[in-house]
C-alpha cells in the first residue's frame, strides 16, 4: 500500500511537472505567433483603404494595378497612410479603361511599383484641414514628394497635388484617407533636375545645351526651384528648319555655340519657382500678357485647361505658332512629357524651340 500511494505521489509531481512544461512551451509559442501576426500587421477590418478600393468599382484599375505588383495588402495595414487614388477616368486617359493584365503591358513591373508608392504618403494628412499653400512638398513612400497647393477661386478652396485638381479629398478609412487624383502622375525620381535631364534620352541636345552654356552648375545645381519648358531633341533638330541660324540642331552646333548667347537663349525657356500646369493656367487668368522667364521676357501660356496635358507656350517670336507637350516617338502610352517634377524643378517637353 506505501508503495502504491509512493507511485501515486510520484505520477502527480510527473504530471505537474509535464504540465507546467506544457504551458510554458504553449505560451512561448504564443508569443512567436502574436510577434509573428505583429510583423506582418494586416487586419482584417473590412474599411482600410485596400478594402474600400476594393469594394468602389471606380477604383478597379488602380486595384487591380496594386495587386499586379503586390503591394494591396500594404493598404491593409493600420499605416497610417494617404493614397492617392488615379480613378478609372485617370487611367482612361492612357488608354487604359480596365484592370486586365495587358492594360499594364506598357510598365514595367518596376515603373509601375514606383508610380504606386508615389501614391502612398506614410501618414494620414486632412487635405481639408490644410492652410492655403503652394506647391508644399509631402514625402511619399518613394523618397520623392508630391506638391499640395491650397488656393482660393472665388468662395471655394481648391487643392491640387502637382497641379492636378482633386476630383474628391478626405474619402476616410479606418486608416487614412483617400484622395481622388484625375490624373495619372509623374513620380518624382530625382532630387536634382539635371540627373533627370542625363537620363531621359529625349532631352540629350537640351542638356548638352545646358552644360555649354554652364546653367547645368550655375543655375540648376542648387536648391532653387524652377519650371523647364524643354524642347524635345526633335524640337532642337527641327530648329534649323526655322531659317534664324540658332546653331542647336545638331550635337555638333551646340558645342561651338557661343556659351552666352546660348544661355540667353535657354533662359527663355526657364522660369522661376515651380507651375505644374495648373498652375501656370492659374497664373495666365490673373497674367493674360504671359509669364516672366529668366531671360527678362515673357512667354504666352495658352491651350485648354479641360483638355489633357493640352497647354501650349508660345513666344514672342514664334509668329503666333505655339509650342505644345511633346508626343513620345515609342508610342508608349503610359509616358507623358508635362507635370514631371524633381527636387528643385518641374519639367515640360514641348514640341518646338521658343524664340525671344
Amino acid at each position: 500500500m506505501k508503495i502504491i500511494i509512493q507511485n501515486i505521489s510520484r505520477l502527480r509531481k510527473r504530471f505537474k511537472q509535464t504540465t507546467l512544461i506544457c504551458l510554458t512551451v504553449l505560451a512561448a509559442t504564443g508569443c512567436k505567433k502574436d510577434n509573428a501576426s505583429d510583423n506582418n500587421n494586416t487586419t482584417s477590418d473590412g474599411s482600410t483603404i485596400k478594402f474600400v478600393l476594393n469594394d468602389n468599382f471606380n477604383f478597379s484599375v488602380i486595384n487591380g494595378a496594386l495587386a499586379y505588383v503586390g503591394i494591396t495588402d500594404t493598404l491593409a495595414k493600420p499605416g497610417p497612410y494617404t493614397f492617392l487614388a488615379p480613378d478609372n477616368n485617370a487611367f482612361s486617359l492612357l488608354n487604359m479603361p480596365t484592370p486586365t493584365k495587358s492594360s499594364f503591358d506598357f510598365y514595367t513591373k518596376a515603373r509601375l511599383t514606383d508610380l504606386i508608392r508615389y501614391c502612398i504618403l506614410p501618414q494620414k494628412i486632412s487635405f481639408k484641414h490644410e492652410s492655403l499653400v503652394q506647391n508644399k512638398p509631402l514625402l511619399t513612400a518613394t523618397g520623392g514628394n508630391v506638391y499640395l497647393t491650397r488656393y482660393l477661386n472665388g468662395t471655394d478652396t481648391v487643392t491640387t497635388i502637382n497641379g492636378l485638381k482633386l476630383t474628391s479629398a478626405d474619402n476616410a478609412a479606418s486608416n487614412g484617407y483617400i484622395q481622388v487624383l484625375p490624373q495619372v502622375p509623374n513620380p518624382e525620381t530625382y532630387s536634382k533636375v539635371m540627373d533627370y535631364l542625363h537620363n531621359d534620352t529625349t532631352l540629350t541636345l537640351f542638356a548638352a545645351a545646358l552644360h555649354r552654356a554652364n546653367l547645368d552648375v550655375s543655375l540648376l545645381a542648387g536648391k532653387d526651384a524652377y519650371t523647364l519648358m524643354a524642347p524635345s531633341n526633335a524640337a532642337f533638330q527641327n530648329s534649323g528648319k526655322l531659317g534664324l541660324n540658332l546653331g542647336v540642331s545638331t550635337l555638333d552646333s551646340i558645342f561651338k555655340a557661343d556659351p552666352v548667347k546660348l544661355a540667353a537663349f535657354l533662359k527663355y525657356h526657364i522660369i522661376k519657382d515651380r507651375f505644374f500646369e495648373g498652375d501656370l493656367y492659374r497664373y495666365t487668368v490673373a497674367h493674360p500678357d504671359g509669364i516672366q522667364t529668366l531671360d527678362g521676357s515673357n512667354v504666352i501660356i495658352g491651350g485648354n485647361p479641360a483638355g489633357f496635358h493640352a497647354i501650349t507656350v508660345t513666344g514672342r517670336g514664334n509668329h503666333g505658332i505655339p509650342a505644345a507637350i511633346a508626343r513620345p516617338q515609342s508610342g508608349n502610352q503610359t509616358v507623358y512629357y508635362a507635370n514631371i517634377p524633381c527636387g528643385n524643378a518641374v519639367i515640360h517637353i514641348i514640341d518646338r524651340v521658343l524664340i525671344k
